[in-house]
C-alpha cells in the first residue's frame, strides 16, 4: 500500500504536541492513540479510531517520524500503520509481519524494522511501504540507531531462541548485512546517540536478574566500549534511556526518574523525580524545553496517566490517557 501524500479531504491539523501510544492488553486489541496539544493544553484520546474509523490494533509498540509521516508499529498485530503526523489520518499500511518492534528510517528508499521473535530485520521502501526483504541476524532485535553507514541493533530478548541477548549488532546499510557485534550486558533495552556521536546503551542485566545492570558508552566508529557504569544492585532493572534536546544529558527510569550528564564519571545516587505510588512505564524529554514526560501504567488494566514535569522536576500537570500508556512521540 503506497503512502498517501495528502489526505483526500482537508483535515484539521493537530498542532504542536506529542503522541502517546497506549499499548493496550496483549491479545485484547485495545491499543489506542492519544495526542496532547501544547496549544489547547488538552489531550485527545482514541485519536486513531476517531480519525480513521478503525481500531489501532493489538499492542502499540513504537512510533517513528519521517517528513510528514509517522509510522506506528503494532507488535502483536504484525502491522505498521503510516499516518499523516499533522492530522492523524491514515496514509499507508504494512501487514502480516511477525512481531515488529521499531522502525528505523534510512532514507526515502529504505527502512529497517526490528522483530522480537524473528532472527532478522525486515526491510521496506520508506516512500511506498513496499517490502524489500529481510536481513539475517541470527538473533531477535529491539531498538535501532542509525549512525553514518551503520545501524546498531540491540539484541534484547531471549524469547524462543538460544542465542545470547547481550550484544549490539552492527548492520551495514549499503550491504544490508550484519558485519559485526559488540558484547555488552544482558538485555540491552534502550540506546541513544549523544551530541559527541557516542552511543549509549542501557542494559537491565536480564529478566531474572542474571547479572548486574549496566550503562555503556560506545564509540560507534571504532566499536570500542569507552565507559561502563555498573548499577549498585543486581535487583535493579533500569530502562527507557533517553536524551534532552541538546543531547548532553541522559535520563532513564529505575523506578523513579534519574538524570546524568554525558560527562559524569558516576551514576547518579538520587532520583531526579521520585516514583512515589505511581508506576512509571515510559519516559521522554521534550527536545526544546527539556520538559520531562513520563507515563504511569497503573494496574495495567484501567486507563493510565501521563505526567508532565518542568526541566527542574516541578510537576506541571497529569493527563488521563489509555490503557498502558507507552511510547511518546513529539510532533513538530
Amino acid at each position: 500500500m503506497d503512502i498517501v501524500e495528502e489526505p483526500p479531504i482537508a483535515e484539521q491539523k493537530l498542532g504542536s504536541g506529542f503522541y502517546i501510544l497506549n499499548q493496550g492488553n496483549y491479545t485484547a486489541g485495545n491499543a489506542s492513540l492519544s495526542y496532547y496539544s501544547y496549544e489547547s493544553l488538552q489531550i485527545k484520546n482514541n485519536l486513531f479510531y476517531q480519525k480513521n474509523g478503525i481500531p489501532l490494533g493489538d499492542v502499540a509498540q513504537s512510533m517513528t517520524f519521517w517528513k510528514h509521516i509517522a509510522f506506528i508499529v503494532l507488535n502483536n498485530s504484525g502491522t505498521i500503520w503510516a499516518i499523516n503526523a499533522s492530522t492523524g489520518k491514515l496514509a499507508g499500511k504494512i501487514s502480516n509481519l511477525h512481531s515488529p518492534r521499531y522502525v528505523c528510517v534510512i532514507d526515502a528508499e529504505k527502512s529497517y524494522v526490528s522483530d522480537i521473535y524473528t532472527p532478522g530485520i525486515f526491510v521496506f521502501q520508506t516512500s511506498t511501504m513496499q517490502p524489500l526483504g529481510t536481513i539475517q541476524t541470527g538473533k531477535s532485535t529491539e531498538q535501532l540507531v542509525l549512525f553514518e553507514n551503520n545501524v546498531f541493533a540491540a539484541n534484547w530478548s531471549q524469547y524462543n531462541q538460544t542465542a545470547s541477548n547481550n550484544t549490539i549488532q552492527v548492520i551495514d546499510i549499503g550491504l544490508d548485512q550484519l558485519i559485526d557485534s559488540i558484547v555488552v550486558a544482558k538485555e540491552p533495552n534502550s540506546m541513544v546517540l549523544d551530541k559527541d556521536n557516542k552511543l549509549w546503551v542501557l542494559c537491565s542485566g536480564g529478566f531474572m536478574n542474571d547479572e548486574i545492570p549496566a550503562l555503556f558508552r560506545i564509540n560507534p566508529k571504532t566499536l570500542v566500549i569507552e565507559k561502563r557504569f555498573d548499577f549498585p544492585q543486581i535487583e535493579m532493572a533500569p530502562e527507557q534511556l533517553t536524551l534532552n534536546g541538546t543531547k548532553d544529558t541522559l535520563y532513564y527510569l529505575n523506578n523513579g526518574i534519574f538524570r546524568m550528564s554525558i560527562q559524569d564519571n558516576d551514576l547518579p545516587d538520587t532520583e531526579f523525580v521520585e516514583e512515589g505510588n505511581r508506576n512509571y512505564f515510559a519516559l521522554a524529554i521534550e527536545p526544546e524545553s527539556s520538559e520531562v514526560i513520563v507515563t504511569d501504567a497503573g494496574n495495567y488494566m484501567q486507563n493510565g496517566y501521563v505526567f508532565r514535569f518542568r526541566s527542574d522536576g516541578i510537576i506541571i500537570d497529569s493527563l488521563k490517557s489509555g490503557i498502558i500508556p507507552g511510547f511518546i512521540g513529539f510532533n513538530k
